[in-house]
């Protein structure tokens, strides 16, 4: 007979439970494999990588472009210094949103923040293969710039035009062996990077280069040509400068002639030349949607279309991009990406995950991340940040999550002096354990220190997301260092554009909105908030309050964190004003500023402020109806959706009905992220959506393979949570469990529990799931988390609550596998704080009962069950329907209350009645469907011998028992069956 052990109401779990399951039952011990090899924590140890650079110092030159008088400064080209760093796309701005809180993420409009080197990226470009001119030849071997500057010099009564374009081409090849030394010697800083080319642009020699090529260009060949236009401006040319336009006409009156080479880079060329470029595109656009594609034939002629269409992006239609869907599975198919480098995957990857295309491009995105799994120990610091970054736009497939952390371990002890270090962090912090996330802390806070802080602000923004961190020093130390890293940086700024101050600070106070541990108060860093807010206010008094973008975005941090009494009325009009032109990531950030403000002011019937919370999300929700009406992909429309139930916008109404069936079209679209969002409003809402909860049941079936533990999570919890049963039936919960059973490891310890209690109200909790929860090292596991855990007044409770109800569970439902009952103390210590129930609906029920049934004398109010269910009414009729005295059954418990046994036992014919009232809650809000865990009470009550009785508010309050008399002959109906 087992020793029943009882589990104490306490912050921890403590010991009790885990001798229970020593002294109740031998424990299968489950051996977690670890994320990587234990080596990684010595990663600290002091390494440093020397690399030689091949390069002379030059004098300081004149700061003045000799050929159109512009000034040659920081601004020459002030992203290169984002090429050797953390970057945007295209240098574009990264509007498009940051990450948000774990229960309405935006992922997906996060603007990957890779190493976004050159298009061309091999080290030396070979412009002209194998000249006859010697000097050509020991120009493209030269191994500095002073060695390019010499050779010319000695030439320079005889230049050429292969010669003249080989020393440019070369020189920006040297620019690259500088800044990538750059980026892995932090004593190089970013701005000698910028320097750099300022010396090159400004010296006497290369504006001879500069002056020979304007008198020579038409000599150029066509891949010659296109390089000088991209490599000219590249190193810091003015775009309107005499050469430079001659250059693109003669390259316009050509493209007809151009092969892919030198069609790929006039269109990367173009990409950085705004309205006007955008127009120039539209005849190469033309040109490869006729010609190319339709004849590429090998990997290498794939990667240059890449390039081509990834420069021109804004102008494909969704047939061209369906095209190149087919080139690449059919190239796939053949075997030619089989073999091909690394970086032409990388490329493809890159364009398929764009947010135009990311919903068109996911099947075929994890089909070609696939075919990295084997090659990830072979991939470069930039590559591997890279491939992580499309990883986490899907989260699919599994196989590669382990392979990116193990190889970003090794790399980071490789390169513990560089600049990728804080990247390469980031690709270990998703999933990891506490012993990695404990490690990862310490990491994170010595790169603080950087002097290149400010351009990773966005790193470690997520790396504290995802380690979820309650180490309050480190986030304070953090926010602090990042505001005063912004403040610098406006001050440096060198050519300022209009909002470019609110641009930079958007960096720090949007990611300070989506920092998951403010919501609510658990965090707050009150000086920023404040200094923030009055910076804000300034700028809204400037020229940029005519952007309604950055209105709604500043106004929506002012909202966040104003005191309760409103923000000024003429900042609420003016945003409503805008209202027509804001897009869908603006009413995102509008939605999330009034989500933290109801958040910290719940009660607040301030009469101002309360006016504008109802003003601003009556014209947020005139933008969701704009916006339904022009979604493009399932992005659009999780993102609308989310926006939506943030602000509190209520899943009762016909605009979510709309939101809801908006999703159909596109359910094709289906990925491991979207499944994940859509499964969080759903359970947040209670809303049942049967058609799409089976969509999302069959992507599980069809890509096991692919998915996260963590996936699996999230649907499971939904539908339990719904109470839904998908139509797809065992082979869902067959294939979850598959899954769960190669990597439950991966799962937090409240994640594993809710996994487990879900997949045992559908009698699918496998042997194998029991034992990996009911262990000691568990348990030990779940000990540390609540120690660590970052919200420490609910994460605990929830943790032991969800323990008791597992434990309950298996007791019950599977008794053959020995766990023993070790939650009785927690019970009884938790039943004696909840309330006793006196509602209206339990009063009347009570009254009718005591009508049919009887007084006290047979009648059990707020009655306790074996394992500690408790039922609002209990009684028992014999074999003749005749109530039986309490005190003829009562002896089931003890004098302390607590069961003698596990069962109760009913005399033959005899019926013991539980009465359970179901409240509006206690169904979907859309369907009369009962939530799981009214389901799993339902069957439990029955498997421990009770009849089980129900009654539904919307019935006891409907037209059809308006009386009391009705009330009474309906409960004789449901009670005495047979009878009726």
């Amino acid at each position: 007979m087992l020793r029943i052990w009882s589990l104490p109401l306490l912050p921890s779990l403590g010991q009790t439970g885990k001798v229970s399951l020593r002294q109740g039952f031998h424990s299968r011990s489950t051996r977690l494999q670890q994320f990587w090899n234990e080596s990684y924590q010595d990663i600290l140890q002091p390494k440093f990588i020397c690399v030689r650079l091949c390069h002379l110092a030059l004098k300081k030159p004149p700061r003045i472009c000799l050929l159109c008088g512009c000034s040659v400064n920081k601004n020459i080209q002030r992203t290169q210094l984002r090429f050797y760093a953390s970057s945007t796309h295209d240098n574009e701005s990264d509007d498009e949103g940051f990450i948000s809180d774990s229960e309405f993420e935006i992922d997906d409009f996060d603007r990957d923040q890779i190493l976004d080197k050159d298009q061309f990226d091999q080290l030396r470009v070979v412009l002209y293969k194998n000249p006859k001119d010697p000097v050509v030849k020991e120009l493209s071997v030269a191994a500095s710039v002073q060695e390019v500057f010499d050779l010319i010099e000695k030439c320079e009564e005889n230049l050429t035009v292969e010669r003249t374009s080989q020393a440019i081409i070369t020189l920006w090849d040297l620019q690259k062996v500088f800044g990538r030394y750059s980026f892995e010697i932090p004593s190089v800083s970013s701005p000698q990077v910028v320097q750099f080319l300022e010396r090159i642009a400004s010296h006497p020699v290369f504006q001879k280069l500069l002056e020979h090529l304007e008198t020579s260009y038409q000599e150029l060949e066509n891949n010659a040509l296109a390089c000088m236009l991209l490599y000219l401006h590249r190193i810091g040319i003015c775009s309107s400068s005499c050469l430079m336009q001659k250059l693109l006409i003669l390259c316009l009156n050509r493209i007809e002639n151009f092969n892919l080479s030198a069609l790929s880079r006039l269109t990367v060329f173009l990409r950085d030349q705004g309205l006007k470029g955008y127009f120039l595109q539209s005849k190469i656009i033309a040109l490869i949607s006729t010609n190319l594609i339709k004849k590429c034939s090998s990997a290498d002629e794939l990667k240059l279309i890449t390039i081509c269409l990834s420069s021109t992006r804004k102008l494909i239609t969704q047939s061209m991009f369906m095209e190149y869907q087919k080139l690449v599975n059919r190239l796939f198919e053949e075997g030619e990406l089989a073999d091909c480098e690394v970086k032409i995957i990388i490329k493809i990857l890159k364009f398929l995950s764009y947010p135009e295309w990311s919903g068109f491009g996911s099947s075929l995105s994890r089909k070609l991340m696939m075919s990295l799994v084997d090659k990830v120990s072979l991939l470069t610091p930039e590559q591997i940040i890279a491939v992580n970054n499309y990883f986490q736009s899907y989260l699919e497939p599994r196989d590669l999550l382990l392979k990116i952390q193990e190889h970003s371990a090794s790399l980071i002890e490789q390169h513990k002096s560089s600049h990728r270090v804080p990247d390469l962090l980031l690709c270990l912090a998703p999933y990891s354990s506490l012993k990695v996330r404990n490690h990862l802390e310490e990491l994170v806070a010595e790169q603080l220190d950087d002097k290149n802080f400010f351009e990773f602000i966005p790193v470690i923004f997520k790396i504290l997301r995802y380690i979820k961190t309650s180490n309050i020093k480190l986030c304070n130390a953090f926010w602090s260092k990042a505001m005063r890293a912004v403040e610098h940086e406006i001050k440096e700024f060198p050519e300022p554009f209009l909002g470019y101050e609110e641009n930079l600070r958007r960096g720090v106070y949007h990611r300070y909105m989506y920092f998951n541990n403010n919501l609510g108060g658990t965090y707050r860093h009150y000086y920023l908030e404040k200094n923030m807010t009055n910076r804000l206010y300034e700028d809204l008094k400037g020229q940029v309050r005519i952007l309604p973008s950055k209105v709604a975005q500043m106004t929506s941090f002012i909202l966040s964190y104003n005191d309760g009494s409103g923000i000024p009325d003429n900042v609420v009009q003016q945003i409503i004003e805008y209202a027509p032109q804001l897009s869908i990531f603006d009413s995102i950030v509008m939605s999330r500023g009034i989500q933290i403000t109801l958040a910290f002011h719940p009660n607040n019937t301030n009469r101002t402020y309360t006016k504008q919370i109802t003003a601003l999300c009556h014209m947020l929700n005139g933008c969701t109806e704009r916006h339904i009406k022009n979604v493009k992909s399932l992005l659009d429309v999780t993102s609308i959706t989310r926006a939506y139930l943030s602000r509190k916008g209520s899943p009762r109404t016909f605009l979510f009905e709309k939101l809801v069936a908006s999703h159909i079209p596109f359910i094709k679209e289906l990925n491991s992220r979207h499944l994940r969002n859509i499964a969080m409003y759903f359970q947040h809402t209670k809303y049942l959506a049967p058609e799409l909860l089976d969509a999302m049941a069959d992507y599980i079936i069809e890509n096991e393979e692919y998915v996260l533990q963590d996936t699996i999570e999230r649907i499971l919890t939904c539908i339990y949570n719904l109470g839904y049963h998908p139509t797809s039936g065992s082979k869902f919960f067959s294939a979850c469990t598959r899954v769960l059973e190669k990597g439950s490891h991966h799962l937090q310890g409240l994640n594993t529990l809710q996994v487990c209690l879900s997949l045992a109200l559908y009698n699918n909790l496998s042997s194998e799931m029991i034992h990996t929860v009911f262990n000691i090292k568990f348990l030990d596991q779940l000990d540390e988390e609540i120690d660590a855990c970052y919200s420490k007044a609910s994460y605990p409770s929830r943790v032991r609550h969800l323990l008791m109800e597992l434990n309950r569970a298996v007791c019950i439902d599977q008794p053959e596998e020995g766990i023993p009952w070790f939650h009785e103390k927690y019970c009884e210590e938790l039943l004696e704080t909840v309330p006793v129930q006196d509602s209206v609906f339990h009063t009347e029920v009570h009254q009718v009962l005591s009508e049919l049934i009887g007084n006290a004398d047979v009648l059990k109010a707020n009655a306790k069950t074996p394992y500690f269910y408790l039922i609002d009414f209990e009684f028992m009729l014999d074999e003749n329907n005749r109530p039986v005295p309490v005190s003829d059954y009562a002896p089931a418990s003890n004098k302390n209350g607590s069961f003698d046994t596990n069962r109760i036992e009913n005399k033959k014919g005899y019926r013991r009645v539980a009465v359970l009232l179901h409240k509006e809650n206690s169904y979907c809000i859309n369907k009369r469907q009962l939530i799981g865990r009214h389901q799993l009470e339902r069957r439990h009550l029955e498997v421990l011998g009770y009849s089980v009785v129900e009654i539904p508010h919307f019935m006891w309050y409907s037209m059809a028992l308006g009386t009391y008399e009705d009330k009474v002959k309906y409960l004789r109906s449901i009670i005495y069956p047979e009878s009726s």
